[in-house]
């Protein structure tokens, strides 16, 4: 089994392993969640409905070509030798499954409205009853993390189940029977899920809060910033290089501000340039701040506990019998030194990795620590583990902290930010059975 596979094999293994919050559902039914549950199922308003519709690569390119027609980017695509026949088809089996979710819809007698990452606003958001993201997990990311209405569902149909898993998704048989998949909703014929989600304040000087605005990654064509003014030898990064070293506490009026997004899968905080080292005071759990150098910070839920922090924690197969054998030939440990045993202990240690989407706790990780010292170092630090609170001091010269790989805000020296979680910022979504319901 390749690496890749026994990736898959462990992350399909932890999510089965995620069982369903009883005291959560329990609660729901009761109406202490803001939900209104009756005993012949779960009920929710879908009078109005809007569709997050996905970006597609050819959409992408009309994007960054504006003003030429549709021949003329045609020639500019294959040229650059992209796939153009493949990529236009793509985008109208996408635009076409779309078409389908809204028809399908109306017919259910439910008001449709329709809306591109362009042109996904707040005042669409508070019009609908229920957002319905049409596309993988990067649209119901999207989707999910402008909604603050913690009794608004986000319910997303995977629009190409053959190619992508969509595990924030309903299941497959929903995106082959989208009308079945409504006929089940409207018959309550589901489970509530509500989805942990990663609250940002962030804390500065006026001037600089006054210059934080979101930049959105996925539409950006070259850099997601300006270059910044200067260099590392320069004046000014041996003055951030000073303030990192020196524990005293600024001095200047700090202002504080809310960001717009939630994180249901990770905040990531680190140097635009990623050979670059980021920077980085932490404070975990009102405890001790402490100077890191690293290749940023990854605070992840649980929903996200299955992606990159398990992509970055995770041991592979072929490790940990590295580290098996070593025990046996050079310390005379007794071990099962088989591939097959390795594989079993790596699984085993990777599912531990992953927890339930409603945890209130959050999971950090130092990328690629830079120490010299033993473990832990700094002492009292660990580079991975668990919080209900995670303070970040940036002394950093061109950084991003960025809401669920989409969405970025500039986080430079004099930025501090705070995640944690709230009850009333969880993201109300639906669970349904992998096999239809009749």
């Amino acid at each position: 089994m390749s690496v890749l596979s026994n990736f898959t094999v462990s992350v399909a293994k932890g999510l089965k392993g995620i069982k369903p919050n009883k005291e959560l559902y329990e609660s729901m039914r009761l109406g202490r969640c803001g939900s209104s549950v009756l005993n012949n199922g779960p009920k929710f308003k879908m009078e109005k409905c809007l569709i997050v519709s996905k970006v597609t690569r050819y959409e992408y390119e009309k994007h960054c070509h504006d003003n030429i027609t549709d021949t003329q980017l045609e020639k500019i695509l294959r040229k650059r030798g992209s796939d153009v026949d493949s990529m236009i088809q793509t985008h109208k089996e996408q635009k076409a499954f779309e078409e389908n979710i809204a028809r399908s819809l109306k017919d259910f007698g439910v008001e449709v409205e329709m809306a591109s990452r362009l042109k996904y606003k707040d005042d669409l958001i508070n019009w609908c009853d229920v957002v319905v993201p049409c596309g993988g997990d990067g649209t119901f990311l999207l989707a999910a993390s402008r909604v603050r209405d913690a009794n608004k569902p986000v319910i997303g149909f995977n629009s190409a189940p053959h190619k992508s898993v969509g595990r924030l998704c309903l299941p497959t048989w929903c995106s082959n029977d989208v009308k079945g998949a409504l006929q089940a909703l409207k018959e309550g014929k589901f489970r509530w899920m509500r989805r942990t989600r990663i609250r940002t304040t962030m804390r500065c000087e006026q001037k600089l809060l006054d210059k934080i605005t979101p930049v959105d990654l996925h539409t950006l064509h070259f850099s997601r910033y300006p270059p910044v003014l200067h260099h590392h030898d320069s004046a000014e990064s041996r003055e951030a290089q000073t303030n990192f070293n020196n524990t005293v506490e600024p001095k200047t009026t700090l202002t504080t501000k809310v960001l717009p997004y939630l994180a249901l899968n990770e905040v990531f905080i680190g140097e635009s340039v990623t050979s670059r080292v980021s920077l980085l005071r932490l404070q975990i759990d009102n405890g001790k701040w402490t100077h890191t150098k690293s290749s940023g910070l990854c605070v992840t839920t649980g929903t996200g506990s299955t992606s990159w922090h398990f992509s970055i924690n995770c041991l592979r197969t072929h490790s940990v019998l590295e580290l098996m054998k070593i025990l046996s030939e050079e310390y005379d440990v007794k071990l099962d030194t088989s591939l097959e045993k390795a594989r079993e202990v790596a699984e085993r240690y990777n599912q531990k990795l992953m927890f339930a989407a409603d945890s209130e706790q959050l999971a950090y990780s130092v990328r690629e620590y830079i120490t010299f010292e033993e473990w832990p170092a700094p002492k009292g630090l660990r580079v991975r583990d668990k919080a209900t609170s995670v303070k970040v001091r940036s002394h950093c010269t061109d950084a991003g902290l960025v809401v669920d790989g989409s969405v970025s805000f500039p986080f430079n020296d004099g930025c501090e930010a705070t995640l944690e979680v709230h009850p009333e910022d969880a993201l109300m979504t639906v669970q349904m059975d992998d096999q239809l319901p009749y």
